[in-house]
């Protein structure tokens, strides 16, 4: 029993490590070598738990896609919340999940370094942006058709991808709080607009 334990306690730190110099330093600058020493393993225990270093992008974004599904993405799709509460559920996760770890979103990060050269992983970006826009998508249904509902969360979701960046770059948290704001602000005209004179 206390043998599983150990792996099971190697096998959170090795991928919490992964993903920390993946999101710091990048997936191809990141080298089993680089995982193993911090974790106090040799290079050949990291393979009892992976069978090659790409597995190790398939966890990170599996990793990320079940943070924000346990802590937002599951109670958008609770219709008693409104869509202000969901929206401000969405934006407290989301600055959570920057504050906790440097170096910004890993998969966004992921997605610059690895979309044209890797391809095989493009269908696990698509996978993780498709639950952001499934997850904005069901806030506007509240307020709008399902069509307009969808054009609204692709804006924002392109919209919220460049604010994550930009607020990186400039040390700020603006971008993303514009976003935000945008978002409620689609949320109020609808409100407004269908209010009896």
């Amino acid at each position: 029993m206390a043998a599983r334990n150990v792996s099971k306690n190697n096998k959170s730190k090795i991928f919490k490590q992964a993903q920390q110099l993946m999101r710091m330093q990048g997936y191809y600058n990141t080298s089993i070598a680089d995982i193993a020493e911090p974790c106090g393993l040799s290079k050949a225990s990291i393979y009892h738990h992976i069978s090659e270093k790409k597995d190790l992008v398939g966890i990170a974004i599996k990793d990320v896609q079940q943070f924000f599904k346990e802590n937002c993405f599951d109670l958008i799709y609770d219709d008693r919340l409104s869509s202000d509460k969901k929206i401000d559920l969405l934006f407290i996760t989301l600055r959570r999940y920057l504050a906790e770890y440097q170096g910004g979103c890993l998969v966004h990060n992921l997605v610059h370094e690895l979309v044209d050269s890797e391809p095989e992983f493009l269908g696990l970006f698509q996978d993780y942006f498709t639950l952001w826009l499934d997850a904005v998508t069901h806030i506007f249904k509240q307020s709008y058709s399902s069509e307009k509902a969808r054009n609204l969360a692709e804006n924002i979701v392109a919209q919220l991808g460049g604010a994550i960046m930009m607020d990186r770059l400039y040390r700020t948290t603006q971008y993303v709080q514009q976003v935000e704001a945008l978002m409620n602000s689609y949320v109020a005209e609808k409100e407004v607009a269908t209010e009896p004179l």
